[in-house]
């Protein structure tokens, strides 16, 4: 028994040892950053795609509703000509009616004497009579058989009419249906219109993204990202913020409360440019209670999540909410809004996720666990993980 154990051990290290190995989970590959951009790309052209089929929907429409209002003028034509129509029918059968009055009242003779009609019996022989009679019935046969016809002209007319009616009542409730679909249409069209710069900041983003990496070495989809390339500056992990600066006050405890951040100045002052320290995301853009413009970036480095904020910024850069960044990203430019004396950057970085993670879920969460790392000698926040002279106001030329 305890010489299969031996084998069946002996076997699983054997495989431990030959088995190859794996990219872990929680690492990021340069390919993961090439996928992103495709996704990006792909949602930008299928939103360019659904624009282009709404406005060409809206032209197919108004073609559609051009069609059937010329449609209903030529109903209402045709309907003015069947009114027509029947009017002079009208006055035909009116006509035949007098016609067939006039047989009968050939001779009129009035004299002061009382009007009497004598067609018929006018004849001098019975023969002219019975022809007389005969001529007054054909005729007024014909006649009848003429206002017949008339008749069933007009009733054919007017149900012309109607049937125009409701084809032109129907046309319109199209016309209404087809106006409907396109205000719809062009409001997608507008709500598209809105996502596209977003979609475009986005895949410009992820591009530029990509195209660090590449410079940074990454070339296989395989390579891990502080690992087999961009494995970040000689002596930090993170870039530095600013191009050309100093650091005026470094992280440590002031009137009795910890100083989370370096604050860093510039020759430059407000003009200064705010760089990302690294790949990461915008988590938030917001404005303290003392009115600072700041920015919250989430980064994830060899395993490890962290959260920067950035502090006291003039003003905002091109930037959005869950925006990818780069080190050539421009987050803002420095500043002294809300609590600060004079123009600088207040950059805290600590290993949390802010408003993420149970260590750092709530603000107050947040600073007793910073303090917590810097009391135990386990970080000094940005200090830690980024390359700054050892001293203040010592300049640096590079990021």
């Amino acid at each position: 028994m305890k010489i299969r154990l031996r084998k069946i051990i002996s076997l699983f290290l054997i495989l431990i040892m030959i088995a190859p190995l794996t990219v872990k989970a929680e690492e990021t590959t340069y390919g993961q950053f090439l996928d992103d951009l495709a996704k990006a790309e792909k949602q930008l052209a299928n939103n360019k795609n659904s624009i282009n089929n709404a406005k060409g929907q809206i032209t197919t429409d108004n073609a559609t509703i051009t069609k059937l209002k010329s449609d209903i003028e030529e109903f209402s034509k045709e309907q003015t000509k069947l009114q027509e129509e029947i009017i002079e029918s009208n006055k035909d059968i009116e006509k035949k009616k007098e016609q067939t009055k006039s047989i009968i009242t050939y001779y009129q003779v009035s004299k002061g004497e009382n009007v009497y009609l004598d067609y018929v019996f006018g004849g001098e022989t019975i023969t002219d009579v019975v022809y007389r009679l005969a001529i007054v019935e054909q005729i007024t046969e014909y006649n009848d058989k003429v206002m017949d016809e008339l008749r069933e002209l007009i009733k054919k007319n007017e149900a012309k009419k109607q049937e125009l009616k409701e084809k032109e009542k129907q046309y319109e409730q199209k016309i209404e249906a087809l106006n409907n679909e396109i205000s719809k249409l062009n409001n997608k069209v507008s709500q598209l219109g809105d996502l596209s710069p977003g979609l475009e900041q986005e895949v410009e983003a992820k591009k530029s993204l990509v195209n660090f990496y590449k410079d940074q070495g990454c070339r296989n989809r395989s390579d891990v990202i502080g690992r087999d390339c961009a494995v970040g500056t000689s002596n930090g992990i993170f870039f530095r913020p600013i191009k050309k600066g100093y650091i005026t006050s470094f992280i440590g405890y002031r009137w009795g409360s910890l100083h989370r951040g370096l604050d860093i100045g510039s020759p430059d002052g407000r003009s200064t440019p705010l760089y990302s320290i690294g790949y990461g995301r915008i988590t938030s853009i917001w404005r303290d209670g003392n009115g600072a413009n700041n920015v919250n970036v989430e980064y994830y480095k060899n395993g490890v999540y962290y959260t920067a904020i950035y502090a006291h910024m003039s003003r905002y850069g091109n930037i959005y909410n869950n925006m990818s960044v780069t080190p050539n990203t421009i987050l803002g430019y420095m500043g002294d809004t809300g609590y600060a004396f004079g123009v600088h950057l207040h950059l805290e970085l600590w290993p949390c996720r802010l408003y993420v993670d149970s260590n750092c879920r709530t603000w107050d969460k947040y600073t007793a666990y910073v303090k917590k790392l810097y009391d135990s000698g386990k970080s000094r926040g940005a200090e830690t993980y980024i390359s700054f002279p050892s001293r203040t106001y010592q300049y640096w030329y590079n990021k």
